[in-house]
């Protein structure tokens, strides 16, 4: 795995030194819009919805809409200065230490692993064991990629910790807005089979146990397809890489006329 962070985890006055490595990744296969009769991927060009024309690099801009069909230009630099008011220390800071029970799943974002470097290993298994011992997890502040993140570190799978990063409490929905049939209350003999269904049910999570059975389908598929695919054929020579070519078989020849 390559890391995507290093910095120093803050422990009160101890400073240990790690690396935060993705603890998830995207396996499905990587699929792309092809043209049917040639078999080659289709470009895309950006094209500017009110006056038609392809827009150059050159003039590709930031924007925001404030209002419908309002725009209001944001400039790199301006946005350079935002970011330039984040903390600039690469340390992850410990805020509090409350009970995971406390922590709503709802917020969490991304996982990571995060691993000792050279010198901070006992100071991590320090703090990994305490945690254990308190049966609490830390709340922790960090910047990653120019935001500043707030994150949850917990022990995880023995000697390791993950470090899971959460959204702002203005990011999460409220449930009010839902339907949920607050006027109806289940009868006591609904309420006992359902509790006994699950009682049928229950027993812990072994991520083995539930393949992406869709994945592995089309992972099948497309590996049965590109044995069935016919050979690779010269693809047609455009105009300018012709000319190219020419100028090249000149070249070798020229040069073989002076050897």
């Amino acid at each position: 795995m390559r890391s995507i962070w290093q910095g120093t985890l803050a422990f009160g006055l101890v400073s240990i030194p790690v690396k935060l490595y993705g603890a998830s990744e995207d396996r499905d296969p990587r699929m792309h819009y092809i043209h049917r009769s040639c078999l080659q991927p289709v470009r895309y060009k950006k094209v500017c919805s009110a006056c038609g024309q392809e827009v150059p690099e050159s003039e590709l801009a930031l924007g925001h809409e404030f209002a419908p069909g309002q725009y209001v230009l944001v400039e790199k630099e301006e946005m350079a200065e935002v970011a330039a008011e984040e903390p600039q220390d690469r340390r992850i800071e410990i805020l509090q230490f409350p009970r995971e029970a406390e922590l709503d799943a709802v917020y969490f974002m991304k996982p990571y692993y995060l691993e000792p470097q050279k010198g901070g290993h006992r100071a991590y298994q320090l703090l990994r064991q305490a945690l254990v011992g308190a049966s609490r997890v830390a709340l922790c502040r960090f910047v990653l990629r120019r935001r500043t993140r707030l994150a949850t570190l917990r022990p995880y799978q023995g000697q390791a910790m993950a470090l899971e990063t959460m959204h702002a409490p203005d990011e999460v929905r409220d449930v009010s807005d839902l339907d949920l049939g607050d006027e109806v209350a289940p009868s006591e003999p609904e309420l006992r089979l359902a509790e006994a269904l699950i009682d049928t049910l229950a027993g812990p999570f072994v991520p083995l146990d539930h393949p992406d059975a869709y994945r592995e389908r089309l992972a099948a598929l497309l590996e049965r397809k590109a044995a069935e695919a016919p050979a690779a054929v010269e693809r047609p020579v455009g105009e300018d890489m012709g000319q190219l070519l020419e100028r090249l078989r000149a070249s070798l020849e020229l040069e073989g006329a002076h050897a």
